[in-house]
Parts: structure tokens; C-alpha cells; sequence
């Protein structure tokens, strides 16, 4: 990842006189409330009712080592159908871990397992962000739903530990250097060492609603592999270890972050070894990845990116637009529920999936789990249950149908974060 000046910040807010630096704290002050609604109303759409949702929800038939469960209530119906028959341990990780019909679900699968070793490592991210809301935030501080939410998370913890579930958050927040780090975004579980869960959900209700995936891994050996992340990381709060290995059929990455290129490496060598056609399914997507598409696309490859028409990151999906006009990508907008799901289809053989974004903050900053699938029977899974669906559902965009200087700006302002984030964490 390219390294930007490190003053850059630094001599940009120095050269602002004091008025005009008063003025851009006002505004952002001001701003604080409205991004909170704006957020809360695009990210949260009316959904069916998830616990009705988890109640008919039914496990996928296990057809081979490796299950495409797609999305939340299908996975927690076949992570529950594990943990039930788990005779030695259940270890999870996960970015949030909330007490809404999500996180009371995990927690039912674990209290009624039968593993004496039972494990939950939560990013501290979990402690200050719920539903989404940052806990304490300007725009929440009379939000009585979320201090509630909270509270109710703390004390199913507490429950938790005192039926033998041990807890433990990961990867401290602070003020320091260390405790500014990128949030640990695995979502992770192992079962006795023999099957495995990665994808992109995490243990909360908008999460649960939202479009996306997990994958059953019974590969010999893969479990073992990933306990073993899941160990270094539970041993030092959270502090991650490269790791990478390959099984029939799956090549797994387990990225540090704090500068680690494993996973910029892997799905950059996805994209420039792609032949025919490229297919992009995930909500965040930015450089170093998209000048990448236009690349595949300048040697032929035919490029398409499926995106949310209701995202939570309005400017994502202008700065997405922005690209797709530049490099003449073809774009679709998925109605409904938020797409969630983080899936790159190359020539119709290798699909790369997991739990990293497509964008910046994944490509090195965050620890990221990232699976090479080349595994027929489940890239033929993916095509039929999850993409030929979403292209169905979904409509082309026509780049006359937004203003280029929106869309440009909205590039500018991702870029602009992008270069500010890997200055605040150094690489």
C-alpha cells in the first residue's frame, strides 16, 4: 500500500488559520446529528422480524467439506446443529457481539453445548459501538434504546461467564498507539478442531438482516489451522499473527493487519490473473482494488460490480460510480436489505470470500480471515444460490443517472480517508 506523507495532517491543520479551524470543528460538531440519522435510515431499512426469521430458518445439507450458508438465520441454524453435537470445544471471534436475537442466539448455542471449553472473543470495538451507534457519540447521547442495548449486552455477558463461557475482549481501544489500531474483523469459529465457520457476519440483529455469507470448512486440517489463529490471537488481546495454508480445494489467509499485504496480495493476484470476467459482490469497495478492476478491464475482462441501492456509506457507493464511469465497469444496485456480502468471482473457477472488504481499511490495516475457493461444488453453490439471484434482482446503473461532480467529490472524500487512516496508523 502506497505510504503517504506522515505530516501531511499535520502541516494541512497547521497552515489553517485559528478561525477557520474553529469554524471546521463547528461544523463537524453540527454535522455529528445529521450523519447519525442519515446512517440509522439508510443502514437500518424495515426488515422481517428476526426471530420469527431464526425460527424457520433451516440448516444447509452438508454435501461435501465445504457449505455455503447464506446469510444470518441459515448459519446460526446449522452453527447450532455443531455446537450441539460439540464434545471438546467451541471457540468464536467476532468484530460485534450484541443482546439482540443475534447474540441471544449464539448464546443459547453455548450455554446448551456439551464442550467443557467454551470461548467468546469479541473486538473491543463491541464495547463503545452497538447496532451500529457509537455508544456515547453527540448524536446518542439521549438515545435511551442504545444505553439500553448496551446494558443488556454487559449482563448477558456476565451470564455467559457464569455458566462457564469464558469472554474475553480483544485488541483494546485507547488512546496509545496500540490501542488506535485497526479493530480485529474476523468472524471466526472452530468445533472441535474439525469444522470451521469464516465469512462476514458478525453476532448482531442489523447483521443478521443484512445480505451475506459464512462458510462451513470440514477440510481436513483447515480447522486445526484456523484454532490455531484463533489462539494466538485470544492469548494476546487480540493481537493477530500471519498465517497462510493450503487444503483441497481452499487456500486460507489469516492476516495481521498493521501493514500485512496478505490479503491486498491475494485478491489483487485474483484479479490480475482473471481471463474472461470478474463478478464483485461487497458494499465497500475502494483503491487500491478499483484501479485494479479498470486494469482487467483495459485487457478485457468484463467487470461487474453488485452493490447496495440502500448501503450505509452513501459516499461508498457515489465514490463506486465514480469508478465505473472512469474505467467502464458495469455496475448493479441490489434492493432491499443491504448486501453485506464480500465475494469476488474470477473466470467462474476461484471465488475469494471472507471477511475482508474490498477497500482500504481491509487490504492491510485490519486482521482479516480470506479464503481462495477453487472447490467446484461450491463456486457452483455461490453462482446459483447467491449471484444469479442478485443479478436478477438487481438493476443496471446508467452513469447519466448521477451527477459526475457527485460522484467525483464522493471519490475524492473516500480517497482522502483512505490516506488519512494509513497515516493515523503509520503504514
Amino acid at each position: 500500500m502506497k505510504k503517504p506523507n506522515e505530516s501531511f495532517w499535520r502541516s494541512r491543520w497547521q497552515f489553517l488559520g485559528l478561525k477557520y479551524r474553529l469554524l471546521l470543528i463547528l461544523l463537524a460538531i453540527c454535522a455529528v446529528p445529521a450523519s447519525g440519522l442519515l446512517a440509522d435510515r439508510l443502514a437500518h431499512q424495515p426488515a422481517a422480524d428476526l426471530t420469527e426469521m431464526l425460527a424457520r430458518a433451516e440448516a444447509p445439507s452438508i454435501a461435501s467439506d465445504l457449505t455455503l450458508c447464506v446469510d444470518g438465520p441459515e448459519f446460526m441454524a446449522a452453527l447450532t446443529r455443531d455446537l450441539v453435537g460439540a464434545q471438546q470445544r467451541v471457540v468464536v471471534q467476532t468484530l460485534a457481539f450484541e443482546a439482540d436475537p443475534a447474540g441471544l442466539a449464539l448464546a443459547r448455542a453455548l450455554l446448551d453445548s456439551a464442550a467443557p471449553d467454551r470461548r467468546l472473543l469479541i473486538d473491543d470495538y463491541s464495547r463503545v459501538v452497538q447496532n451500529d451507534k457509537v455508544i456515547g457519540a453527540p448524536n446518542r447521547l439521549f438515545d435511551k434504546a442504545l444505553a439500553h442495548e448496551a446494558e443488556q449486552t454487559r449482563t448477558l455477558i456476565t451470564q455467559l461467564r457464569a455458566h462457564g463461557v469464558q469472554v474475553r475482549y480483544g485488541r483494546p481501544l485507547g488512546l496509545d498507539a496500540a490501542g488506535r489500531k485497526a479493530r480485529d474483523h474476523k468472524k471466526l469459529i472452530v468445533v472441535d478442531d474439525q469444522l470451521a465457520y469464516i465469512g462476514g457476519i458478525n453476532f448482531s440483529e442489523h447483521n443478521f438482516q443484512w445480505h451475506d455469507l459464512m462458510v462451513r470448512v470440514a477440510t481436513p486440517g483447515a480447522a486445526e489451522f484456523l484454532a490455531a489463529d484463533f489462539e494466538r490471537s485470544w492469548q494476546t488481546e487480540g493481537v493477530a499473527r500471519p498465517a497462510t495454508a493450503r487444503f483441497d480445494g481452499i487456500d486460507i489467509v489469516c492476516a495481521a493487519g498493521d501493514g500485512d499485504p496478505a490479503i491486498e496480495d491475494a485478491i489483487s493476484a485474483a484479479i490480475g490473473n482473471a481471463r474472461h470476467s470478474l463478478v464483485l459482490e461487497c458494499p465497500y469497495i475502494t483503491e487500491p482494488y478499483l484501479s485494479l478492476l479498470g486494469e482487467a478491464r483495459q485487457r478485457g475482462v468484463e467487470v461487474t460490480i453488485i452493490t447496495s441501492e440502500n448501503i450505509n456509506r452513501a459516499c461508498m457507493k457515489q465514490s463506486i460510480m465514480a469508478a465505473c464511469r472512469r474505467y467502464d465497469l458495469q455496475m448493479r444496485l441490489l434492493p432491499g436489505p443491504m448486501t453485506h456480502v464480500k465475494a469476488l468471482l474470477a473466470d467462474g473457477e476461484a471465488l475469494v470470500l471472507g471477511s475482508a472488504n474490498f477497500d482500504f481499511l481491509s487490504a492491510a490495516l485490519q486482521p482479516e480471515i480470506l479464503a481462495v475457493v477453487r472447490d467446484p461444488q461450491l463456486v457452483a453453490d455461490f453462482e446459483q444460490r447467491v449471484l444469479a439471484p442478485d443479478l436478477a434482482a438487481s438493476r443496471t446503473w446508467q452513469p447519466s443517472e448521477t451527477s459526475i461532480a457527485v460522484t467525483d467529490i464522493s471519490a475524492g472524500l473516500i480517497n482522502l480517508a483512505g490516506d488519512f487512516l494509513v497515516t493515523l496508523h503509520g503504514e
